[in-house]
């Protein structure tokens, strides 16, 4: 029988970066989890905010460096 969850929880899919890069902590308000990598995951919605969060921060940091050092050249 499946255990009925309070909260409610997001599909996520974390790509590994390297070899050995298996799993990825992520904190919300004191609790913490591991989050597997390299495969879909159920995690309560508050991680999943997180780990979207600070993935489209990457994402913005990556596309801001590309356009500064194209500019410096």
């Amino acid at each position: 029988m499946k255990k009925k969850s309070r909260y409610s929880t997001e599909r996520v899919f974390i790509p590994k970066e390297t070899k050995n890069d298996d799993s990825l902590f992520v904190s919300v308000n004191g609790k913490r989890i591991l989050v597997k990598k390299g495969e879909y995951v159920e995690l309560p919605q508050c991680f999943a905010e997180v780990i979207n969060s600070s993935r489209k921060a990457q994402a913005q940091a990556e596309k801001f460096i590309s356009s500064v050092s194209g500019s410096m050249n």
